[in-house]
């Protein structure tokens, strides 16, 4: 038999690329940094996991809250249980600074998703016309997709404009998004006529346990990590990988550039002992997240200094108040993901649809409002407010924000990645215009945006970056074909978010892996 295929990245494109590849027989060696949970924090997510909720004393999960502190712009940066492993640098890799951006990329085993919040849509064929593939191309990936990752998703409004592929169950509505859904249902034709579509959230979370400890116990904890591990991570897909006689998995290796020769693939390493070490393959698949994906391929082209761009959706934070409250809002049986996503399709905005993800009540809501009131606090009915207070986070299609601009540069300690973006009119009045809209119809959903308390994020904030390069049609200069491969190469492809040519409002894992399968099912 000959070479292995490499797959570079243990994320959601690298594992979706890797089980297209093994299911046509291929051998695969997947390959990245491998970061993994301290031992300590493992070990106390262990005991958590042995025993229920209702045993576990005052303090014993305040270990997971470490370096989570919430303010009005919102969590710094999201860990999984109280550490930032999936973050950490290794020797070898670039290093990304930037002006007016921020983003990271993932050395951890199984990429962002051991920190993502597992909210899942497919891409319109409406949002995506400037792709060279179509919605319906990636239909049967998306269906490939869950095969192998767990959802909670049901039948609804949103399967108009949205199909789910797989209905299972969805995850349960706290009482806040219940009452909130309800409002909604009631108005629904009158929303129909303002654009605007609805329904409960798409979520990758084994919530009815199969093969877990059991299912959701609705413990609160989703947004620090689940002891029980519902929430979906491909780490937990690549662990069964390792029973296929023609899977391996080398994590510690940091990919400095890769090279075509004489009919093979040539990637060339440091590994685990910081020592070079060059791997041979019958061909590569690029799926170490769009930032170290775009450092390696540059570098690996010679392209230093040459200016590159990235989409971006941009992301934002909109606090809403509903008009009435509802009362046991805070009391136990909550999940703390996604609750509700609305979709918004108004051309008198955007011709791109507008996504909004809707959560309720966690206990992350309440050190920003401490901070706001100060000493009024004492004075101020916050349960009364948090009670009809709802988190929108929300994502515009890239065509309607702010792109990234990146350089690859020759520093002294190693290479960097400079980032930088500018100021967009044109985003920061949809916004404004999207804000007006709700105040107007608040008769319909019940809810009035606070908008002096918005927060937009700085490009990159929301992790829905790609599309540095491109498939076309007819690639050139940094485009790729719709393999995945740049102009002139044959045996590497580039399967992550970077291929994408924009980035659609609804969530971008769930086309990233079906893109990435689509490419490892057709690259050969």
């Amino acid at each position: 038999m000959g070479q292995p295929y490499i797959v570079i990245g243990s994320g959601p494109a690298g594992i979706s690329c890797a089980i297209a590849l093994l299911a046509q027989g291929h051998q695969v060696l997947l390959i990245d940094g491998g970061n993994t949970l301290e031992p300590a924090r493992a070990e106390k997510v262990a005991a958590l996991s042995a025993t229920p909720p209702a045993t576990w004393k005052g303090a014993a999960t305040n270990w997971m809250r470490e370096g989570m502190q919430p303010t009005a712009e919102g969590i710094p940066l999201k860990l999984t249980f109280g550490s930032d492993y999936p973050f950490r640098i290794l020797p070898g890799a670039p290093t990304v600074d930037g002006e007016g951006v921020n983003t990271k990329f993932s050395l951890g085993k199984g990429g962002f998703s051991t920190v993502w919040g597992t909210s899942i849509l497919p891409f319109r064929q409406h949002d995506i016309t400037n792709w060279p593939v179509t919605a319906n191309d990636l239909t049967p990936h998306y269906r490939a997709v869950l095969d192998f990752m767990p959802v909670a998703q049901g039948h609804d409004a949103l399967e108009e404009i949205l199909p789910t592929f797989k209905v299972t169950e969805p995850m349960p509505l706290s009482p806040q998004a219940s009452a909130l859904l309800g409002d909604l249902q009631s108005h629904k034709q009158a929303l129909d006529k303002q654009g605007i579509t609805f329904g409960r959230s798409r979520l990758a979370v084994n919530v009815t346990g199969i093969d877990a400890p059991g299912p959701c116990v609705r413990c609160g904890l989703c947004m620090y990590g689940c002891p029980y591990g519902l929430l979906y991570s491909t780490a937990q897909t690549l662990d069964t990988l390792l029973a296929n006689p023609n899977f391996r998995y080398a994590p510690g290796f940091i990919v400095q550039r890769v090279e075509e020769t004489g009919g093979e693939v040539r990637v060339h390493t440091l590994n685990p002992q910081g020592v070079p070490e060059t791997l041979i393959a019958d061909r590569a698949f690029m799926a170490a997240g769009t930032l170290a994906t775009t450092a390696i391929m540059l570098r690996s082209l010679g392209l230093y200094d040459t200016t590159v761009t990235f989409a971006d959706s941009q992301y934002f934070l909109l606090p809403m108040l509903r008009l009435r409250g509802v009362s046991g809002f805070e009391r136990g049986n909550l999940h703390t993901l996604a609750q509700l996503f609305v979709e918004i399709m108004d051309e008198s905005l955007s011709s791109n649809s507008i996504h909004l993800q809707t959560y309720t009540y966690n206990d992350l809501f309440e050190a920003p409002i401490a901070q706001k009131l100060g000493p009024a606090q004492k004075i101020f009915p916050s349960k009364a407010f948090l009670s009809r207070l709802f988190l929108f986070q929300g994502y515009l299609h890239s065509d309607d924000s702010r792109s990234i601009e990146g350089r690859l540069e020759r520093t002294a300690t190693g290479d960097a990645l400079h980032l930088s973006s500018e100021h967009r009119t044109h985003t920061t009045n949809m916004l404004k215009k999207l804000t007006r809209k709700l105040a107007r119809i608040r008769g319909l959903t019940g809810m009035v945006p606070l908008t002096p308390l918005m927060q937009p994020g700085d490009p990159g904030r929301g992790f829905h970056t790609g599309g540095s390069f491109p498939m076309s049609a007819n690639p050139s200069g940094l485009e790729t074909d719709t393999l995945g491969r740049p102009a002139g190469l044959s045996r590497i492809h580039i399967v992550d978010s970077s291929v994408l040519p924009s980035i659609a409002s609804t969530t971008i894992t769930f086309t990233a892996m079906a893109n990435a399968h689509r490419i490892g099912t057709l690259a050969c």
